[in-house]
C-alpha cells in the first residue's frame, strides 16, 4: 500500500487522491467545504488559473473526468480579428449537496444551487437552481428533486430484482450483501443488525442521525434479503 501510495504521488503529485487534490485548491485559494469527494482526481479539470473565484459547498460529489472552467481563451480569436485583449473570466459557486456527474463541464459564471444533480457529460453553461435534477448539452432542468426521489423509489423493486436475476445468471449463485449495498431499506429496518457494508452506506454524509430517523420509519416489503431472494426465485420457476 505504501509503494502504491508513493507512485501514485509521484506520477499524479497534488492529484493523487481526492484529499490531497482539495487541499491543494484551499491552498491556492478556492473555497471548499467539509464532505465533499472528488473521484479520480487525476482525470478532472478545476481551473487554476483564478482559484479564488471557485466556491463549492458542503457534500460535493464531482466524478470523473469533470472540468470546472473560471476563464475562457475566446479573446484570442476576437484579438486576432478585433488587435484588442479582452478578459475573459467569471466565479463558479457549486452548493450543497451537489452531485457532478462524469464528464460534465461547468463553464464560468455559473452557479449551480443546492441539492443538485448534474447528469453525465452536461454542459452547464447557465445558472442551475436549488432541489432539481439538470442534465444536457445545454444543461437544463429535467424535473425538480421530488419528483425525481419519488421516480427512484418506485424503481428500486424492479431495478432490485433486475440485479439478483442477472448476478445468478451470471455467477451461477445467490449475490450477497454487498451487491444490494444501496438496496437493503427493501429487506431491512431498525431492528435489523446490519452488515458493515449496509451500515456504512447509513454513515455518508453528514446527515446520520436524519438517516436513522428514516429508518426507523421504513416499512421494509421483506422479512430478510434471504426471503427477498426466495420469492425471486419463486417468480422466475413460475
Amino acid at each position: 500500500m505504501f509503494i502504491k501510495e508513493a507512485v501514485r504521488k509521484l506520477i499524479y503529485h497534488e492529484r493523487r487522491s481526492s484529499k490531497s487534490y482539495i487541499q491543494h485548491l484551499r491552498d491556492k485559494g478556492a473555497s471548499i467545504g467539509n464532505g465533499c469527494e472528488i473521484f479520480n482526481p487525476e482525470t478532472v479539470t478545476i481551473d487554476g488559473t483564478r482559484p479564488w473565484l471557485i466556491t463549492i459547498g458542503n457534500n460535493v460529489q464531482i466524478t470523473r473526468g469533470v472540468t470546472i472552467l473560471t476563464h475562457g481563451y475566446d479573446w484570442y480569436v476576437l484579438k486576432g480579428v478585433y488587435g484588442e485583449v479582452l478578459g475573459s473570466g467569471g466565479g463558479v459557486t457549486i452548493g450543497s449537496n451537489v452531485f457532478v456527474g462524469m464528464y460534465a463541464t461547468i463553464l464560468k459564471g455559473v452557479h449551480i444551487g443546492n441539492n443538485v444533480i448534474i447528469g453525465a457529460n452536461s454542459l452547464v453553461n447557465k445558472n442551475i437552481p436549488d432541489n432539481c435534477v439538470a442534465a444536457g448539452n445545454p444543461c437544463k432542468v429535467i424535473m425538480s428533486l421530488d419528483e425525481y426521489y419519488k421516480k427512484r423509489k418506485s424503481a428500486q423493486l424492479t431495478e432490485a430484482k433486475e440485479l439478483a436475476q442477472l448476478y445468478i445468471e451470471r455467477y451461477g449463485k445467490e449475490p450477497d450483501e454487498k451487491a444490494f449495498h444501496e438496496f437493503f431499506w427493501l429487506f431491512s429496518d431498525a431492528n435489523d443488525k446490519l452488515p458493515e457494508c449496509w451500515s456504512s452506506m447509513m454513515k455518508l454524509g453528514e446527515n446520520y442521525a436524519y438517516t436513522m430517523e428514516r429508518f426507523r420509519e421504513n416499512k421494509k416489503q421483506f422479512k430478510n434479503m434471504n426471503d427477498f431472494l426466495n420469492k425471486i426465485k419463486m417468480e422466475d420457476n413460475q
